[in-house]
């Protein structure tokens, strides 16, 4: 049974004489309908007449249809709202063509304001042509332009044949009077417009304005510090009241629905326990749902479609991914996460969908090749017509079925809710087809766009049972009746709203005319009228407001001054029952800092790179993330060359480099002109051999500073070089192997120079800042290089990072020999290298004792979160695994004291 939010009573005479309600929503029709339903029911009646209920809207609707089959008006095509906005675009398209110095922002946004100043125009039965009114529209640019338009807009429509739902009032307004006697009864109107007064009055022979007598409602205001406590606090009030009183009947009214539904349905769930098993029996329905393109089965849809733009987000692809409504069955796999890093490693956050499709394609893990996604990218491609012009009513048809192809909507049953929204769905393609009436062949980007726009004005209004407890917004309280209604957010700037005059219409004009919107005096006159409606037909009304909002003083709305004050103590930010529960926990720590083993199969060998070691070095944990779970951090967005692609970069130019020169005597040959040659030679072929997207990306005129600034390196970093004593470069790029312990490890030396005598310096270029004590102690930082000196410990005469920077150019090193500027030959505390090979032969024995170590580590398992030095966390990218900055700041403040 209805529930009773509208006594009906004082309507049954009205009915008994023949006369047809009109109300001012559908909301309001649809509870007269169930109240009447309700008592016909009740009062035992098998069957009955319905009650003769419209919204306005239907009404005229209805009217304009009768006089066109009794030709009284000419046959028009009438445009839904979105058909009449999709025109209203296409001639501000048209006029922005013809008149290039009128540029709009947001094209869309002034369609829909030309809308509502047509629409207003008409309603207020306002004459452009006047020569009063047209020389105010003239007098203001916007006004001006909109007059315009409004020509183009009037022009298509007669050319079509078309009309809007306004004017069906416009030509209701010209027929002659009604002779037959059709009576009707006006409910809950504040304010009619002049048009409808005078289709009213050409309509009807008989027009009652039903007025409800005051009520003794009991008003009430509540004062709150800010709004989350305000919410809560009806939250809490909504839920004590319900389980005292279940059949009593309350209305929450929100002022700003967009912003405070979310919260407040939260904190209702929690109140009502609704948020675990029984989320569906929450005892409240919200007024608005959420529109249909924000529907997850609908997101997802539109998301596949988009697919055949040019480009796509990688969060769009990661929304395609985690999707449950498509046909992916490889998405939750670690191939679908390697698939992600690499599109997180463009460094960018919208790629062309050729290079989303070709990765999707060619990925690749152990023997996994390739995702479905590549291949339903390859499918959507080659779908015949996606690069042809067609009407709206054929990309319905191409939309459908390349929705069907990807599995859409999945292969799991659909919930009630998303069972409506496919259903609301289905009927929005159908209204989308329907633009073949205003729409001329679309490419697939503006049909797509055309089918979003349908979705975004869509409400996706979940169909539930009646509850007690509703949900509504100003208007739609308008005319109910409860036992309580809450007005929430009653502050003073937002109770009267401020005035929201239309752009396109002089001001002077709505403010004389007194139209929605115009003025503050307006808003109040709203404000107050919509207030004394709730007081006659509420019982007991409760306003509230917070003192602050974000942070500033606010005043409670000066409507509220004959509210009786009554404080409600806000509740406390976590629940008692929560709080004690904390209170009593017992918190038991388990310190597991090691995983199982690593075993290799039987004729198999454990191998890692340097970098294994490194970050075993650096923090067990980060070992273990990396190299044993192959978790990696997604990659930085950037709109130029990653940090890492720069060094591969200027390691490429060195190596062709060095590869012409060979070794020092040629260097000391050069004049500059030669050098420069050289090096010139050396940057262009690393440019060359970036790959071709990436340089389509970044376009010419970046790779012509970045090959200028390689240059002015490779010059500055040869001035360094001329400084040494005779060398030749050995080896570049050099592949090595070393058994350490149970591990081999895989090598690769950026540069090894052989000096006069026979010996070696093994040399590793650094773009970064790098220091020869990062060699030193029990857990070595950076142990590339002393891997190359275990390696080949006879003849490794030196070790030096190559340090490649604008105005830092240097080499740092300890060896037998000062091969280079910055190579140390002493330690100290170690004795001096070139006196005392033994010194050297004892520190490279030290070095392979910490690595031995190190490796046997990782193999054993060792994967505390234990970072070497603060440092070690600046570049990690995996606090939020680790969470060392919320459970390890002890050991964060002993790190930093220790490197103090």
């Amino acid at each position: 049974m209805a529930l009773g939010l509208y006594d009906i009573t004082p309507l049954e005479p009205l009915i008994a004489q023949g006369y047809t309600l009109l109300t001012p929503n559908f909301r309001l029709a649809r509870r007269i309908k169930a109240e009447w339903d309700a008592r016909q029911l009740a009062a035992g009646q098998g069957t009955w007449e319905p009650a003769p209920v419209l919204a306005l809207e239907t009404w005229v609707q209805r009217q304009w249809d009768g006089a066109v089959s009794r030709d009284l008006l000419p046959p028009r095509v009438l445009l839904t709202p979105a058909q009449s906005l999709e025109v209203w675009r296409q001639v501000i398209g048209l006029h922005q063509r013809r008149a290039p110095q009128t540029q709009l922002l947001r094209p869309s946004g002034a369609a829909e304001l030309a809308a509502q100043a047509r629409d207003s125009i008409l309603r207020w039965q306002i004459d452009c042509a006047a020569p009063l009114n047209r020389a105010l529209f003239e007098l203001e640019g916007d006004c001006c332009t909109f007059l315009q338009w409004l020509e183009l807009f009037e022009e298509r429509l007669q050319r079509q044949g078309l009309c809007t739902p306004v004017d069906c009032l416009v030509q209701l307004s010209g027929i002659p009077p009604a002779e037959c006697d059709t009576r009707v009864a006006l409910l809950e109107f504040d304010l009619l417009a002049p048009l409808v007064r005078t289709v009213l009055d050409r309509c009807c022979s008989d027009v009652q304005e039903v007025a409800a007598t005051r009520g003794k409602a009991q008003c009430l205001v509540h004062p709150f510090d800010d709004r989350r406590s305000e919410l809560h606090a009806v939250a809490r009030w909504v839920a004590d009241s319900h389980r005292q009183d279940s059949v009593s009947t309350i209305a929450i009214v929100l002022g700003d629905m967009g912003a405070d539904r979310v919260p407040l349905e939260y904190l209702l769930r929690r109140e009502f326990r609704c948020l675990g098993r029984d989320y569906g029996s929450l005892p409240v329905n919200f007024s608005t749902g959420i529109t249909l393109d924000q529907a997850p089965l609908v997101r997802d849809a539109l998301a596949v479609l988009a697919m055949g733009l040019q480009d796509c987000p990688i969060s769009a692809v990661e929304g395609l991914l985690r999707s449950r409504f498509l046909d992916l069955p490889d998405a939750p796999g670690p191939l679908a996460q390697r698939f992600i890093r690499q599109l997180h490693a463009e460094g960018r956050a919208v790629l062309p969908v050729s290079d989303i499709r070709n990765a999707a394609r060619a990925v690749q893990r152990d023997s996994e090749n390739g995702l479905s996604l590549g291949r339903y990218l390859d499918n959507l491609r080659a779908t015949p017509g996606l690069r042809q012009k067609a009407l709206p009513s054929v990309w319905r048809r191409r939309f459908s079925d390349i929705l069907h192809g990807w599995g859409w909507p999945g292969t799991q049953a659909l919930d009630t809710l998303e069972f409506q929204q496919q259903a609301l769905w289905r009927r929005t393609l159908d209204e989308f087809g329907d633009f073949d009436t205003v729409c001329e062949p679309l490419q697939f980007h503006e049909a797509l766009a055309l089918l979003r726009g349908c979705c975004a004005s869509q409400v996706s209004q979940p169909q539930t049972a009646d509850s007690p407890i509703q949900v509504l917004g100003p208007l739609e309280a308008a005319g109910l009746s409860f036992d309580h209604l809450w007005l929430c957010g009653m502050q003073g700037a937002s109770w009267p709203a401020s005035p929201r005059p239309n752009p396109f219409i002089p001001i002077a004009l709505q403010t004389r005319l007194q139209m929605p919107h115009a003025s503050p005096e307006r808003e109040r006159v709203f404000a107050e009228a919509l207030l004394n409606q709730y007081t006659r037909t509420n019982t007991v009304i409760h306003a509230s407001y917070c003192r602050q909002l974000d942070g500033v003083p606010d005043l409670p709305s000066s409507l509220l001054q004959d509210f009786c004050p009554q404080p409600i103590p806000a509740p406390a930010p976590i629940e008692a029952g929560w709080q004690v529960l904390c209170d009593a926990a017992s918190l038991e720590e388990l310190a597991d800092e090691r995983v199982s083993r690593l075993e290799p199969e039987p004729h198999q060998v454990l191998t890692g790179g340097s970098r294994l070691l490194e970050d075993q070095s650096q923090c067990p944990f980060r070992a273990f993330v990396h190299h044993r779970l192959q978790v990696e951090p997604l990659g930085s967005l950037t709109v130029a060359l990653s940090t890492a692609d720069r060094g591969s970069l200027l390691h490429q130019a060195l190596h062709n480099l060095w590869a012409d020169l060979c070794d020092s005597a040629t260097l000391q040959a050069l004049d500059e002109t030669q050098e420069a040659q050289r090096v010139k030679s050396a940057v262009q072929a690393a440019v060359s051999g970036v790959p071709h997207h990436l340089q389509r990306r970044l376009g010419a005129a970046y790779w012509r500073l970045e090959a200028s600034r390689l240059n002015s390196l490779l010059r500055e970093w040869l001035q360094l070089e001329r400084q040494r004593s005779e060398f030749f470069v050995a080896a570049r790029e050099l592949d090595m192997t070393l058994a350490l312990g149970p591990l081999h490890v895989s090598l690769r030396v950026d540069r090894i120079d052989e000096l006069p005598d026979g010996s070696r310096v093994i040399i590793d270029y650094k773009s970064g800042k790098s220091t020869v004590l990062d060699w030193m102690g029990d857990r070595p930082a950076r142990p590339q290089l002393l891997l190359y000196s275990i390696a080949d410990p006879g003849t490794v005469a030196a070790l030096a990072f190559a340090t490649v920077r604008p105005r830092d150019c240097r080499f740092s090193g300890l060896g037998t020999t000062a091969a280079a500027p910055g190579i140390a030959t002493r330690l100290s505390g170690a004795g001096d290298f070139t006196r005392d090979a033994g010194v050297w032969g004892e520190l490279n024995a030290q070095w392979k004792r910490a690595l031995e170590r190190i490796a046997n580590e990782y193999v054993g398992g060792e994967a505390q979160v234990d970072p070497l030095t603060p440092a070690s966390c600046d570049w990690c990218g995996l606090q939020s695994l680790c969470r060392i900055e919320f459970g390890r700041d002890d050991t964060v403040a002993a790190l930093e004291d220790g490197a103090q």
